[in-house]
């Protein structure tokens, strides 16, 4: 189960600031893409997250109605978790993603990850 709000990292907050400057891309849909990204490559969760006091995601803006998809690849890839993991989890992973998209300039240049 998904909680209903996502908080992320202040430095994701202040990256999707500017990402969003660049490309014109809302932040939900850039943190879907840096989620997906984040999945994908397998990045490995560590305990020892960053604090999260940046921008709060109500759950249906951050993942629209493909939240249930999230999900899955979520439990996929962490196996059964419960909704303070999945706020974890979700957290890091989009962290994680944004940071691999920090040196995007254009939209044209953020095509080439999707």
């Amino acid at each position: 189960m998904l909680p209903n709000r996502v908080r992320i990292s202040t430095t994701a907050t202040d990256s999707l600031k500017v990402l969003k400057s660049r490309t014109a891309v809302t932040p939900n849909i850039l943190c879907r893409i840096a989620l997906a990204l984040s999945l994908r490559e397998g990045y490995e969760v560590k305990q020892s997250a960053k604090a999260l006091e940046g921008t709060e995601f109500n759950l249906s803006t951050l993942l629209g109605d493909q939240a249930v998809v999230y999900e899955c690849l979520l439990r996929q890839v962490h196996g059964e978790i419960n909704e303070r993991e999945a706020s974890q989890y979700l957290s890091a992973h989009i962290d994680d993603g944004i940071e691999k998209l920090r040196r995007i300039r254009s939209v044209a240049d953020l095509l080439s990850y999707v």
